[in-house]
């Protein structure tokens, strides 16, 4: 699966790909696919429902702070028509005992 970010120019990443003004030739905002993160945590931007971008690209993955029901954060997927939300479950935990989320 590749993610998809937006970057701003002059920023370095750590591929050591240098994203400066001159070397994008002012092609404007350059949108960067990162095909595997591994070893590492991710941040996710934080939207709260009012400010989600506009859906329509397949893919995009943020955190909203509001999005279960008003009031609980959840993750949220562009699935190119809707953002589509993912309910945050139980803490994780080292034991077997599984929890699940019943369909309301």
């Amino acid at each position: 699966m590749a993610i998809t970010c937006t970057v701003t120019p002059g920023t370095t990443m750590a591929t050591g790909i240098d994203l400066s003004a001159s070397n994008l030739n002012e092609l404007g905002t350059p949108t960067v696919v990162v095909p595997t993160i591994s070893q590492t945590s991710i941040t996710l931007e934080n939207y709260t429902v009012a400010n989600l971008p506009s859906n329509g690209t397949v893919g995009r993955l943020v955190f909203v702070t509001n999005g279960d029901g008003g009031s609980l954060p959840c993750i949220a997927v562009d699935n190119g028509t809707d953002w589509v939300r993912v309910n945050l479950g139980s803490a994780v935990s080292a034991t077997d005992v599984e929890e699940y989320i019943i369909a309301e």
